[in-house]
């Protein structure tokens, strides 16, 4: 399983550059990409984001690419040079005495002209590779919150699998309550003159109203289903997503045809299990 959020970055350095790349996603619906960078071309954007999109799917990504000119390495005096221009000082001042920070003042003329910082271009073979290593450090990252949303997904299913285990153990008692009260009255009014096929039409009607095994035989389906589908691989977010829309579905129903105190706590706890679930899902890819 793995998240829309993520984070990679990746630096390379050349003999006088460093290029920075840098890629953040969180989740979207679809595919949204923003690039930033120093970079003059727009080819190499375009090319960029298409093996972004390829790999990462979905997401609103944002990278960030930047090639800067290193720091001025430490220049080396040239020795000789020190030499000639000290002593040629000295004679041309004559007995004149020269400060220490008069000379370091100056020491900018005594630096190793050879050492110059060249401006050569970061290969375009060598941006691709860049940005496919921060794209596999982007999509580890998403792995691995991934694991901590499977873990809070795996934790709320559950919840509700005890919850439905709980509603059909005070279902079956419920449903023996119920028909000894309808035999009950039915006793009572035996001496009143009723058309039988309408009675037993509106009894129908009735326990049918109030049976709630239908959709306690479907919400246990959707529950296998949705415990399978976490197990799965690829792109899963939108596949969640349906099957925690058709356990709600379900669970309102069940919740609306009982007037059960137990089972209506029942309900409501598992629909708080279900919005947690639902919040994660928008996150997974």
């Amino acid at each position: 399983m793995q998240s829309m959020t993520g984070y990679g970055i990746v630096s390379h350095q050349s003999k006088d550059l460093i290029l920075e790349f840098e890629i953040k996603s969180i989740n979207s619906k679809f595919f949204d990409f923003y690039f930033k960078s120093n970079l003059d071309s727009i080819m190499l954007e375009k090319e960029i984001r298409n093996l972004v999109k390829k790999k990462m799917l979905r997401g609103k990504v944002e990278v960030t690419c930047n090639i800067s000119k290193k720091v001025q390495q430490e220049r080396k005096i040239n020795k000789k040079e020190f030499i000639n221009l000290f002593n040629e000082i000295n004679s041309l001042m004559g007995k004149e005495r020269i400060s220490k920070e008069a000379i370091l003042n100056n020491t900018f003329l005594l630096y190793d002209k050879s050492q110059k910082v060249s401006d050569n271009k970061i290969p375009k073979k060598t941006i691709i590779e860049i940005t496919k290593n921060a794209v596999d450090k982007c999509i580890k990252s998403r792995f691995e919150e991934g694991k901590s949303i499977k873990r809070d997904l795996k934790k709320n299913i559950n919840e509700i699998s005890k919850s439905l285990k709980m509603i059909k153990k005070i279902e079956k008692k419920r449903v023996d309550k119920k028909r000894d009260k309808i035999e009950s009255q039915i006793k009572k009014i035996k001496s009143i003159s009723l058309d039988k096929g309408r009675l037993e039409q509106e009894l129908f009607y009735f326990l049918d109203r109030i049976d709630i095994n239908e959709e306690v035989i479907r919400l246990s389906k959707h529950i296998s289903l949705f415990i399978e589908t976490i197990q799965e691989k690829g792109a899963l977010g939108k596949k969640i997503n349906f099957i925690s829309q058709e356990i709600g579905r379900e669970i309102n129903t069940l919740g609306a045809k009982c007037n059960d105190f137990e089972i209506q706590n029942l309900t409501i706890k598992m629909k708080s299990n279900l919005e947690k679930i639902k919040e994660e899902s928008f996150n997974i890819l």
